[in-house]
């Protein structure tokens, strides 16, 4: 039986798709109510997003019912339109079950993403109905497209199921398994048949939506402890009024905001209460002061990020009450219990206390992780009627301050006048600090100078250690070849810095140009200053140029623009790159290519480096020939026999090293080589 047909034959009225309809929509008004009247016992966070989402199924479907049938009397068919709209709306609700069984808590995010999908499928739609019909007979008007779609958003939400495990998972994993098989059995069967069966297969499963964050048994609560609760929250031995009062006597508003939560612990008898201040500059929330009713002794302040309990910090800034159920899946919960070392932190209620004075908000926070309160309806408001006393008591306690300071306002008064004589002679200091200041600029411009020396004279001693600490290094490992290398690299180091030896200091003033050329970096010696990555590479290629156009080779550059300077000197970074340069155009064949790659690498503020790749096209090395060299496993007469290639590779590694960097070879056989250098930015 095919349900859906486009001909005018009355005897088509899609009856069975409007009793479809309906027992969708029977299904989920049941849900409503059944989420409501959970929601109403304990008025917590979470069900008001279940009621809403809920409530926005049940439009839907009702939308698409009332559409249907007044569509159906205007022309009796069941058009390619209608056809649409079914699929639509049967996507936008998998996108919002979906939703609900994943995030039952708020997310900015994800919220923004589900809202954003089903306002582009709205869009969709009624661009194909309103604006062009045409679409409808294209592939976004099949069955295809719309089913695609669905089976997409499954995969989707049964694997974040899957992921997240949010309470009742089972059911909602198998809700979605359910909806896939019957998106998979339309798309295949080109009708919507299998997709109404499996969707009223699976929609009474919302029904158990009321169960996911259950607020406790109120029968056991309220039980044998009714008459002693009752005792504790409204006996006339109580005046809660002048107890409040009491509570502001204190002079230390931290003994201030201990007693309110020992006072409140004992008046709703709740577990745990807890005083928390809202987030600082810094992201920061501090638990001020707490009382543990069970143990009958106080918490000591704790300080965590504000991220860590995102609803609870959130909800108190905002000045609205939260609840959340001990199943509930928010990482508040399960954060708090681990600062307060507890196994299961209970049922939770947080009320905020607005400070008039101060400007600024607390929250009073209550646990149950012992009795299992659930933080009933009557509870809340209990709750809010004591956080409403706190902060009247607060206002009249600031004013009351600020009434009896005479005697501040007396001494603010004395000091107004002292400062007026202060601003006087201010002025008057003025003046003279300008003269000491001249005089202040020339003893800095002769500091600078002798600054710049003596950073001259440090970096040459440490070039000097460095490479006394590698010549002792290579001559351990009995490396004529290395060390003949090494030594070449010295002596052209010692050649640039000839003409930068230290002149006598001079006692007339510095020519301008000089001074210019000086700050600009110009004068310093490429053995002292930090190496230019880009500069360098370029500077060895243009050395090498005649060797690259003899064999006629090409080079492929990638490297960033204005990179950050790296640790070791400029003049050794060149000289290690020469040897990698000289490398490669020795192993490429005419008419090869050398490639150099630069990737630069931040992880936080002390792990910056570059990733340098140097590869050629040559015949290339077997991997254990190439280990062997750079891990020192060759014998003293196999180091002799090295050649040229395999002798720079092995200079070139202990210089890196020795500046704390990294280098790695890869190469085989027929495949060419690539060494990567690891080196870190200043």
């Amino acid at each position: 039986m095919t349900l859906f047909q486009t001909g005018t034959n009355p005897a088509n009225l899609p009856l069975a798709f409007l009793g479809y309809s309906l027992l969708i929509i029977l299904v989920c008004a049941t849900t409503l109510v059944k989420v409501f009247r959970t929601w109403q016992k304990g008025r917590f966070t979470q069900g008001v997003r279940m009621i809403q989402i809920v409530l926005g199924l049940v439009l839907l479907r009702l939308v698409l019912f009332v559409i249907t049938y007044f569509s159906w009397k205007a022309t009796p068919q069941f058009s390619n339109t209608l056809l649409i709209l079914d699929q639509a709306a049967s996507l936008v609700g998998i996108i919002l079950i979906v939703w609900l069984w994943n995030f039952p808590e708020p997310s900015k995010e994800i919220d923004a993403a589900a809202l954003l999908s089903i306002s582009l499928i709205v869009l969709l739609v009624a661009g194909q109905i309103f604006i062009m019909p045409s679409l409808m007979e294209g592939f976004t008007g099949s069955m295809s497209f719309w089913q695609g779609l669905s089976i997409m958003a499954l995969v989707i939400g049964t694997g974040l199921i899957l992921i997240r495990k949010p309470n009742l998972w089972h059911y909602g994993f198998f809700m979605g398994v359910i909806l896939f098989i019957g998106a998979i059995l339309s798309l295949l069967s080109g009708n919507l048949e299998s997709m109404h069966l499996t969707q009223l297969v699976a929609y009474p499963l919302l029904l158990l939506l009321s169960d996911r964050f259950s607020i406790g048994d109120l029968s056991q609560i309220q039980g044998p402890e009714e008459d002693e609760l009752q005792h504790k929250q409204f006996s006339i031995e109580y005046n809660i009024l002048e107890l409040v009062d009491r509570l502001f006597d204190e002079k230390d508003p931290v003994g201030i905001l201990y007693k309110i939560a020992q006072t409140t612990a004992y008046l709703i008898l709740a577990d745990l209460a807890l005083v928390i201040d809202t987030p600082d500059e810094h992201g920061k929330i501090r638990i001020i002061a707490g009382y543990d009713l069970i143990r009958e002794e106080p918490l000591q302040a704790i300080t965590l990020d504000s991220k860590s309990i995102p609803l609870l910090s959130n909800y108190i800034q905002r000045g609205k009450m939260l609840h959340i159920p001990a199943s509930s899946t928010s990482r508040d919960l399960s954060h708090l219990a681990k600062m307060l070392q507890l196994s299961r932190p209970g049922h939770l209620l947080a009320s905020p206390v607005y400070i008039a004075g101060a400007n600024k908000t607390i929250g009073v926070v209550l646990f149950s992780p012992f009795s299992n309160r659930p933080w009933t309806k009557d509870d809340q408001e209990y709750i809010t009627l004591l956080c409403k006393l706190f902060e009247s008591a607060f206002s009249h306690h600031l004013v009351s301050q600020n009434g009896e300071s005479d005697s501040v306002k007396n001494t603010i008064r004395d000091l107004s006048s002292k400062l007026t004589l202060l601003s006087q002679e201010k002025g008057d200091l003025k003046e003279d600090l300008a003269l000491l200041n001249k005089e202040h600029q020339n003893l800095l411009l002769d500091f600078d100078n002798q600054s710049a020396k003596y950073d001259q004279v440090l970096g040459w001693g440490n070039t000097l250690q460095r490479h006394l600490s590698m010549l002792v290094d290579l001559s351990k490992k009995d490396s004529k070849e290395a060390l003949k290398k090494y030594i070449g690299v010295i002596e052209k180091e010692v050649k640039d810095l000839k003409d930068q030896e230290i002149q006598p200091m001079e006692t007339e003033a510095p020519i301008p140009a000089a001074i210019e050329a000086n700050e600009m970096g110009e004068m310093d010696s490429d053995g002292v200053r930090p190496a230019v990555l880009n500069t360098a590479i370029q500077d060895c290629l243009d050395d090498a140029k005649s060797e690259i156009e003899e064999k006629n080779l090409v080079t492929s550059l990638d490297i960033p623009d204005n990179p950050p300077l790296l640790k070791m000197s400029h003049g050794l970074f060149k000289e290690i790159f020469s040897f990698l340069v000289a490398n490669a155009i020795e192993e490429n064949e005419p008419g090869s290519e050398i490639q150099i790659r630069t990737q630069i690498y931040k992880e936080d503020s002390t792990q910056h480096f570059a990733h340098i790749k140097i590869s050629d096209q040559g015949k290339g090395y077997h991997p254990d020939d190439v280990s062997d060299i750079l891990n020192d496993h060759l014998t003293t007469q196999q180091q002799e026999k090295l050649s040229q290639v395999m002798t720079n590779l092995y200079v070139t590694k202990n210089l890196v090293e020795n500046e704390g960097g990294r280098m790695w070879v890869e190469s085989k056989p027929g495949t060419g080589t690539t060494v990567s250098l690891l080196l870190a930015f200043l």
